[in-house]
């Protein structure tokens, strides 16, 4: 404030001062009633805009709310009488029980005229409400001769009286029926003059489909939009607005005003009514509004969200506000209400003739006040002031006397007092200068050097500041050791400036940057043991920070003065900084607690890198196994689905299907998907108790020449059916073995179906069985080994060979009989091997695939030998 005012008061410094006190007192209080004036107006005006906008918000969502109640009763009455035939409770061909519906529906919805249904054969049956609100009933059928006629009800809902007969009406030609065909669904027609009434009417239609989806023909509901003109003009809007509803073309739909929707054309046309364009229309209001809004945003389609606006016509200002209407079947209007702004202003105006008369007589007021009061204050001053500037010149024997004001005595005592004290001070002063000035010639040289300290702080802090924002910024132990090397090298003016970080595991420490000067030995990128290097790394390990010089060169480094500081953390030592300076330099305190403070922050930033690095990789297995859990989940839920589905169809088409033979069909389609249900679970169940080591095992002798009957026997039939070959080549003389049987079932049976899964016709499948004995140990410990071999003539793609172990996984397009199955056989075959204490191997080449299993075991051994 002070920077703002001072300009001012320096502009004025050689104003009278009677000027000087009125003029800024009359401002202030010119500018107070000003300010108050202002703020009064504005604040009535915004009131105004509020209330107006408030109105408009109100007026706009009841004609909304209103719209929405009111057409959705045509939509309401189309979809009862579909959802009736649909159900069978209304049947389409009885025309006297559909009049007598439409009648009772007419009965309780009077706002619609007419309701009626149509058919493919030019058939129609409606109930119509006339200008005097009698209801007819209109038809074509068989029993009119495929003429319209018009019929009175009796009190029954029948027809009693031909009132009307017509030989050119079509209701397969009528906008309602055509455009619900077009559709496809339920919808509304365009606005249109209704030819029983004197308005404009909207219809609902809905096309109707039997069972097999032919179209039938299409049921309507009328609407006539004459209530929405009487329900807006109802509406009051201020004491002069209007609401008007239109359509995005700019067509009027519906007006506050008596004025009709439609413009009359008598030059020998059926119909003399045409829709009424809001731009167009005779009312000024509407006209002007509509004009405004299509010039405000280029069209009327262009309006997608309730907006207020303002326009000025003749002088005044009108506030409109629109809002689109739209509904789920198609309807797209525009809502627009329009107030004047004097509808509110006549209140406002009065009260601000009354404010700006009351700010005029209190300004005058305070400005008389003022001058008066200025004059009674300026006079003593202006007494008092001359003799200042006396006293200025030199002139120390002069008293002042001043009256009055009690203020005004006291400050003329005190001037002829610091005169009496000016007279001895000036003596007193002579004295001291020459004290002040060899006082001040000392102070400066203190200052200029405690500047040149301040200032070697301060660039020193902004180094390290400098080195503190890119370590921190940085996740790269290379990048972090590298900034600072540099910038200490810079900055300290080092022959040689170098980090190096330390393995305590391996005990080496590896210089990973060095900044040189040309001439200065490298050992950039050097790894050495971490006893051989020197003493100093002990201290250093240690965390304690070493200024020495080095007399006597070593690795190949020349004679220097060295400072080496630890980059250590509370979790241990990291590495080291080492500074070479020429021998006769040394390090200041500055110089080494920058050092130390960059070895700090380089410490932290290498921590936080390390950090980084091993929470990433952490994220990554995480995600990993999330990876395989999703994928898991998906494809079990997805083969558990499968089958299901498969089951619920068969169930639908079991109980559709008249043909017992359909049926039988059904019925094994049923089983087959319970049987593939089953074996799913159970293979999975299986799998689980593998993974969990809590599947049984139970050892036992097995004699192969009567167990592999019993495991082959159920595939021969199947082989044969398809045409595949078999041949199993089992030795006379093979030896009895020890496992678990019902597992080694299992994976020998798992192995044949994929072998008779993946066989085409003509196709080989060979199971071959083969043992060797170690001759050169005794019969009660010979190591007997016993291999099973399945192949068959099928080749699996090698990039596919990786997966078949995986769960679910299923060779591509490898299936010829497009038998299925869980994706699990091989996995189960997998663990069963491994649980067993077997070795499991895959080969595929050549046009044959080949599983091997291998069981080792002792000859004549016990269960407790075997692993």
């Amino acid at each position: 404030m002070q920077k703002l005012l001072h300009p001012l008061f320096r502009d004025l410094s050689n104003v009278p001062l009677r000027v000087a006190l009125i003029v800024p007192f009359v401002l202030q209080i010119t500018a107070a009633v000003g300010l108050t004036a202002y703020f009064s107006l504005r604040d009535g005006q915004r009131a105004v805009n509020e209330v107006a906008a408030e109105l408009r918000n109100e007026v706009t969502n009841r004609v909304h709310q209103h719209l929405a109640d009111y057409l959705e009763t045509p939509q309401l009455v189309t979809a009862l009488n579909a959802s009736a035939f649909r159900l069978g409770e209304l049947n389409l061909r009885d025309g006297k029980r559909l009049e007598q519906h439409f009648w009772q529906q007419m009965q309780l919805f009077q706002s619609l005229s007419p309701i009626a249904f149509g058919s493919e054969q030019g058939e129609i049956h409606a109930v119509d409400r006339l200008q005097d609100g009698t209801l007819v009933i209109r038809v074509i059928d068989t029993s009119t001769a495929g003429k319209y006629h018009t019929y009175t009800i009796n009190q029954q809902g029948n027809r009693q009286q031909l009132i009307r007969l017509d030989t050119t009406f079509d209701p397969r030609i009528r906008p309602w029926y055509r455009e619900a065909v077009q559709a496809n669904k339920p919808t509304w027609t365009a606005v249109y003059p209704y030819f029983s009434s004197r308005g404009l009417a909207v219809s609902a239609t809905r096309p109707i489909y039997d069972g097999a989806g032919t179209l039938i023909g299409a049921t309507n509901a009328t609407v006539s939009l004459s209530q929405l003109d009487d329900f807006l003009h109802r509406l009051k809007v201020g004491r002069s607005g209007q609401t008007f509803i239109i359509e995005r073309s700019g067509n009027l739909v519906a007006s506050s005003t008596a004025e009709l929707p439609f413009s009359l054309n008598l030059e020998g046309v059926a119909d003399p009514r045409r829709r009424l364009s809001a731009i167009a229309s005779r009312n000024q209001m509407t006209r002007l509004t509509a004009q405004q809004l299509q010039k405000y945003f280029g069209s009327f389609s262009s309006i997608r969200q309730s907006q207020q606006l303002d326009f000025v016509v003749e002088g005044q200002r009108q506030f409109v506000q629109v809002m689109p209407f739209t509904d789920r079947y198609g309807l797209d209007w525009l809502i627009v209400v329009v107030v004047p702004e004097a509808d509110f202003m006549e209140h406002i105006e009065a009260s601000r003739r009354t404010t700006v008369l009351l700010c005029l007589g209190a300004l005058l007021v305070a400005i008389v006040l003022g001058v008066l009061t200025s004059h009674r204050i300026t006079d003593p001053i202006l007494r008092l002031c001359s003799a200042s500037q006396s006293l200025a010149n030199g002139n120390f024997n002069q008293t002042v006397s001043l009256g009055g004001v009690n203020e005004f005595r006291v400050l003329a005592q005190a001037h002829n007092q610091m005169a009496a004290q000016l007279r001895g001070s000036f003596a007193a002063l002579e004295a001291v200068k020459d004290e002040l000035e060899l006082r001040v010639t000392q102070r400066t040289a203190e200052l200029q050097e405690r500047t040149l300290q301040l200032g070697q702080a301060l660039d020193l802090e902004a180094l390290l500041k400098r080195v503190t924002d890119k370590v921190r910024d940085s996740l790269d132990e290379a990048q972090i050791l590298e900034t600072v090397v540099q910038e200490l090298n810079q900055a300290l003016i080092a022959e040689c400036c170098n980090a190096a970080l330390y393995d305590l595991e391996k005990n080496v420490i590896t210089i990973h940057y060095e900044a040189v000067k040309p001439g200065w030995p490298s050992s950039q990128s050097g790894a050495l043991p971490l006893e051989t290097v020197s003493d100093v790394h002990q201290a250093l390990l240690e965390g304690q920070i070493l200024q020495f010089c080095r007399l006597a060169p070593k690795f190949s480094r020349p004679q220097a003065a060295i400072l080496a500081c630890p980059i250590f953390d509370d979790q241990g030592v990291l590495g080291d900084l080492w500074i070479f300076r020429l021998p006769n330099c040394v390090f200041d305190d500055l110089e080494v607690r920058l050092v130390q403070q960059a070895a700090n922050q380089c410490a932290i930033a290498i921590r936080q890198a390390r950090l980084y690095q091993a929470a990433q990789a952490q994220v990554e297995v995480l995600q990993h196994l999330h990876q395989l859990k999703d994928d898991f989940l998906s494809t079990v839920s997805h083969e558990l689905r499968t089958p299901i589905s498969n089951m619920k169809l068969a169930l639908h088409m079991l109980k559709l299907s008249p043909s017992s033979e359909r049926q039988q069909q059904y019925l094994e389609i049923l089983q087959a998907e319970c049987a593939r249900e089953a074996n799913l679970i159970n293979d999975l169940l299986d799998l689980q108790r593998l993974e969990a080591d809590r599947y049984p095992i139970s050892l036992e002798t097995i004699v192969l020449q009567d167990w592999l009957t019993s495991i082959i026997q159920p595939f021969l039939a199947r082989m044969q059916e398809r045409g595949q070959q078999f041949t199993v080549d089992l030795p006379l003389h093979v030896l009895p073995i020890q496992s678990d049987r019902n597992s080694l079932a299992r994976l020998l049976a798992e192995l044949l179906n994929n072998a008779c899964k993946y066989t085409p016709p003509q196709g080989e499948i060979q199971l071959r069985v083969e043992q060797q004995i170690d001759p050169a140990l005794p019969d009660q410990t010979a190591a007997l080994r016993t291999q099973f071999e399945v192949s068959n003539q099928a080749e699996i793609p090698p990039a596919a060979l990786p997966h078949i172990f995986e769960k679910f996984y299923r060779v591509p397009h490898a299936d010829p009989w497009r038998q299925g199955g869980t994706g699990l056989g091989l996995a189960l075959v997998q663990k069963l091997v491994a649980q067993i204490g077997g070795e499991l191997r895959v080969d595929s080449g050549q046009g044959w695939t080949t599983f091997e299993v291998l069981l080792e075991g002792h000859k004549n051994s016990d269960s407790s030998q075997l692993r």
